[in-house]
């Protein structure tokens, strides 16, 4: 049902009789909105079991069997919110790209992996151009973005949940664009507190917020690397990408920790670029996400203003180990918890 409709504010789920309630919880958490408040009803009566779903999240846990009383001196206040809110952070999992170096494809990777990711989980996903001057993404997707994002970013005294009404633009039934257009000659006032906002909103009503990062970083961005669990430095095999992903790996780790930086090589093994050895050894690794060169038809796409992915068949193949990354697909059983309440 939340695959189709995901217009709910709160959700009740029995997980009686099931032997391992995390793996089917994890299935719930791709799909359910980290905005719908979300209760259980089940036979285990353990304190420690409780303890964890609260630890986790979840607005509430109810063992069976139930009574009025306990739906209406429990369950109910928290629902309709006369209780005071839980301080577990469950909104959306936020993945930064940082091009390198221009032309590397850090927009064209951003559309066509937040395009992936809602295919996979089903989820809803939010694509954020920071690019405000100059941006490719609603060129690339052949749309024309309004002044909402400036407004927000600049003023988030103006920026209320309209706000995604007003400045979002429908790619599909589960990703929405947010971007701007401003003259180059815009004098722009870009704060830290907009930036909040702006995440904190979008955090609340998707469950990825994939977000196009400008290189370098002014010190209003740095709360989205702050945010993000993934940030990806793409690059290419070039003397310039090399050199800056370093430098810009360095930037996130002193912003955010290395535990959430990867580095991806983009149009690897392209005619006339660096031997893979030697980008190896310039890195100090090998990359930790590999994208090879998938021919003209990439470019194709970005000319007709239409996703790649619809053009390139092998690039949803080597999106695929990406996706997983971001995900959890394919880790430890609860690792989808992490995925839903953005931990």
């Amino acid at each position: 049902m939340l695959e189709t409709d995901t217009d709910l504010y709160a959700l009740v789920t029995d997980i009686s009789g099931i032997d391992d309630p995390f793996t089917e919880l994890e299935r719930l958490a791709s799909v359910c909105p980290p905005d719908v408040k979300v209760a259980l009803i089940g036979d285990n009566r353990e304190i420690t079991f409780y303890r964890e779903l609260m630890e986790i999240g979840l607005t509430e846990y109810l063992p069976t069997p139930i009574t009025r009383d306990m739906v209406l001196d429990q369950l109910r206040p928290r629902l309709i919110g006369d209780v005071a809110p839980a301080q577990n952070d469950r909104g959306g999992h936020v993945v930064s790209i940082c091009g390198a170096q221009g032309g590397a494809g850090a927009t064209s990777v951003a559309i066509n992996l937040a395009l992936q990711l809602a295919e996979t989980t089903k989820a809803k996903v939010a694509l954020l151009d920071l690019h405000l001057q100059g941006g490719e993404t609603a060129v690339m997707l052949g749309v024309r973005p309004g002044p909402g994002l400036r407004i927000a970013l600049e003023n988030p005294m103006r920026a209320d949940t309209l706000f995604l009404e007003r400045a979002a633009i429908e790619v599909n039934d589960r990703v929405c664009l947010i971007s701007g257009d401003e003259e180059l000659d815009a004098k722009l006032d870009i704060t830290e507190a907009g930036v909040r906002h702006v995440l904190g909103l979008l955090r609340q009503r998707f469950n990825y917020v994939v977000v196009d990062v400008p290189v370098p970083f002014p010190a209003s961005i740095y709360p989205v690397i702050q945010m993000s669990r993934h940030v990806l430095v793409l690059l290419e095999a070039e003397v310039t990408g090399l050199r800056n992903a370093h430098a810009l790996r360095n930037a996130v780790t002193n912003i955010a920790g290395k535990d959430r930086v990867f580095t991806l090589l983009n149009r690897a093994d392209r005619a006339g670029g660096l031997p893979r050895a030697t980008i190896v050894k310039a890195l100090g690794a090998e990359p930790d996400m590999v994208i090879p060169d998938l021919g003209k038809g990439m470019t194709q796409a970005v000319n007709l203003g239409v996703p790649a992915l619809k053009h390139v068949s092998g690039l949803r193949r080597h999106l695929a180990p990406i996706v997983r990354e971001i995900t959890g697909v394919g880790t430890k059983k609860r690792a989808g918890w992490k995925r839903w309440l953005g931990l």
